[in-house]
């Protein structure tokens, strides 16, 4: 049990830690994604546009972020390109739709930004798809 907290025991649960991580933080994200998908399912027309694309391609664009990429971080499944999706979709909520607002406004985006950058660096981990269909 003492050896679970020394400080050179660390490579034993680095995946099971990225494992946890892949699940829960995406988890918290996709019910707000589900609303997002429904309403863009029913051809919703009122959504912001901050990038000046057009407010389906944006609407689009946020269901990409809210429910697509986190559903494939969650199966480690092209895991770093979904972190990057995620990177920019928050990079995008907390600089341009929260752009005039004071900073406790942008916190929620700002610390999503932390884990998805995380992922990006480490990968998805050996309890992912990305390792059993990339395996060297």
């Amino acid at each position: 049990m003492l050896d679970f907290f020394h400080p050179r025991n660390t490579t034993r649960f680095v995946d099971t830690a990225l494992l946890m991580l892949r699940i829960f933080v995406p988890l918290l994200l996709i019910p707000h994604g589900y609303d997002k998908l429904l309403s863009f399912l029913e051809g919703a027309v009122n959504f912001p546009d901050p990038l000046h694309i057009g407010v389906r391609f944006s609407h689009a664009l946020a269901v990409l972020g809210e429910v697509v990429a986190p559903l494939f971080i969650i199966l480690g499944l092209f895991t770093r390109i979904a972190a990057v999706i995620e990177m920019g979709h928050f990079l995008v909520v907390a600089f341009l739709m929260h752009a005039n607002e004071p900073l406790a406004d942008k916190e929620h985006a700002l610390l999503y930004l932390i884990p998805y950058t995380v992922i990006l660096l480490t990968g998805a981990g050996r309890y992912s798809l990305d390792a059993l269909f990339f395996k060297k």
